[in-house]
């Protein structure tokens, strides 16, 4: 099979030799491959050391020039001069393992016919240390080996990037698959959306064997470090992409994994505004009120199952709740209120929604008093929709009443953050098993089920997931034992 790898290039000559010399040292395998680099533009010498690679390898490739128009317009450009059965679009600033393309060709030669594309795993480098990690937040797609799987039935195996995907180039051009220009953030995954959306059950190939290595700049310097500087980035997405794509599947309602796709930007969007260094300072106040408001035009597409079940990243519950109220709906049920131990007491934090009135009740059903109240919104882009009701009070109450309905009440385990305890009761709920996020996490980890997985790897991630649960037991008994 040939395969034609799109290589835009843009202010890459420091890191550029790195995919050149991967490029060369690539194994041989069945397939032929051609790569289409496009200068886009470039002030640097990038350009010219791909002329003087080009002359010295013995890879095929072609160098095509055009006025700087940013990457989508390059990847367009080259999809365009792009001859192989199958197409991918890694970046120049990244890495390829030595068998990246003759993995992929081994996989493909087998189930090309049982896909609509395929992907592979995905390791990061982390300037300056020197190897690349299985860090990435989706990498539990890759724990079941070489496998194909069905979005649909498995919505929270998506694909957002398309440097480590591949796809068949006559499909792309049935479809008329374009990356959208004048966009500042995930321009891929509304590429590999909008191409998705045309097939009625997709399926991806995961290729474990295949390692596609993303470098972070230590220089900070990407599209990815920038856009936290950009502020449209942080709903032109939204209101140009997502909505419009969620909106458009018409009465069904979009697929889960469309759905997924919007929570899994949300990972990155609203747990860290509550960090100093996360937070989106660079939005002034029109701009922070357009970004709820672009957030609630695609939470409304979203369904309450969907929203609660998600469970490819560590989405906090908060982040969850919040979405819940922003797309018009009233809390679950279930949500309950959180009691936590403490050396003078307890304290009890109940998200509600703005306005609700809040009663604890003792033993004895007697309104109970609380030595200290606080209500405050949490300050995701300044909205004023979701609270939280923190109340320190001599004992567990008997009873929280949240307008006048009985909130479940959910004791704290030894050592548990808050972020853990809600994970852990949102999970009792839906039904799901992992190990319940802390504050801050962002990969989940949890055992491998589908039926259709080698043993050996099903085995090897109940361990992995065993073990880590059993560190995370040792930990809070230490520090039972300090306190």
């Amino acid at each position: 099979m040939t395969i034609t790898a799109v290589v835009p290039l843009y202010r890459v000559e420091p890191y550029l030799p790195d995919l050149l010399r991967s490029l060369d040292a690539q194994a041989p395998g069945p397939y032929e491959l051609d790569v289409v680099f496009v200068d886009d533009g470039s002030p640097d010498a990038s350009a010219r050391m791909v002329e003087r690679w080009l002359a010295s390898t013995s890879v095929t490739g072609v160098l095509v020039r055009q006025d700087n128009a940013g990457v989508s317009a390059a990847r367009n450009r080259g999809m365009d001069s792009a001859t192989g059965e199958w197409v991918t679009f890694p970046d120049s600033d990244d890495l390829l393992s030595d068998d990246y393309f003759a993995a992929v060709a081994r996989f493909l030669a087998v189930h090309a016919d049982e896909i609509d594309f395929a992907s592979a795993r995905l390791l990061r480098l982390r300037e300056p240390r020197p190897d690349p990690e299985d860090v990435h937040a989706l990498s539990f797609r890759f724990a079941g080996g070489d496998r194909v799987v069905s979005m649909r039935e498995r919505p929270d195996v998506f694909q957002l990037n398309v440097a480590s995907a591949f796809f068949r180039l006559a499909d792309l051009r049935r479809a008329g698959a374009r990356f959208r220009t004048g966009l500042h953030a995930s321009e891929d995954a509304l590429f590999v959306a909008e191409y998705l959306l045309g097939l009625a059950a997709p399926r991806v190939g995961l290729v474990a064997s295949a390692s596609y290595i993303y470098r972070r700049r230590a220089a900070r310097d990407s599209a990815v470090d920038a856009f936290r500087t950009d502020p449209r980035a942080y709903y032109e997405r939204f209101v140009d992409g997502y909505e419009p794509l969620l909106s458009g599947c018409g009465d069904a309602g979009p697929p889960e994994w469309l759905q997924s796709m919007f929570l899994y930007e949300c990972q990155w969007l609203l747990p860290v505004q509550l960090t100093p260094d996360g937070r989106a300072d660079v939005l002034d106040d029109a701009q922070r009120e357009t970004t709820l408001r672009a957030l609630a035009a695609c939470a409304r597409h979203v369904t309450e199952k969907r929203l609660f079940e998600y469970d490819a990243t560590a989405l906090p519950v908060e982040s969850r709740l919040l979405l819940q109220v922003l797309a018009g709906r009233s809390l679950p049920p279930w949500v309950g209120s959180y009691a936590s131990r403490r050396r003078d007491g307890v304290r009890l934090s109940t998200p509600v929604t703005a306005g609700a009135g809040i009663r604890l009740f003792d033993e004895d059903g007697r309104p109970m008093s609380a030595n200290r109240v606080e209500r405050f919104a949490p300050d995701y882009f300044g909205q004023d929709v979701l609270q939280l009701h923190i109340a320190d009070v001599d004992r567990v109450p008997r009873r929280v009443e949240v307008d006048g309905r009985t909130r479940p009440l959910v004791r704290a385990r030894a050592g548990e953050g808050m972020t853990e305890t809600t994970d852990r009761h949102r999970r009792a709920v839906v039904g799901t098993w992992a190990i319940p996020a802390r504050q801050g996490d962002v990969r989940v980890w949890k055992p491998v089920t589908d039926p259709g997985v080698a043993v050996r790897l099903r085995l090897r991630s109940v361990v992995t997931v065993a073990v880590r649960l059993g560190k995370r037991a040792v930990r809070r008994a230490l520090r039972r034992r300090t306190l």
